[in-house]
């Protein structure tokens, strides 16, 4: 069950990798997961970089290897 907790949404883990094998909700996980990697690398980085920027260069790396 998902619970919602002060500014918090809480999902199970059984229930994020579910959704994660089906079709239609497969593309917002990879999105949350994909923002999680953005927020890390915007702390990493002393520049501005905007998302679209940053998934297009990741997207190619993925593609190399």
């Amino acid at each position: 069950m998902i619970q919602i907790k002060n500014k918090n949404v809480i999902i199970p883990l059984t229930l994020w990798n579910e959704l994660k094998r089906d079709n239609y909700f497969n593309e917002i996980i990879e999105v949350l997961e994909d923002s999680k990697e953005f927020e890390k690398a915007k702390k990493e980085t002393s520049r501005y970089i905007d998302f679209k920027s940053y998934d297009r260069k990741r997207r190619a790396k993925m593609k190399n290897v």
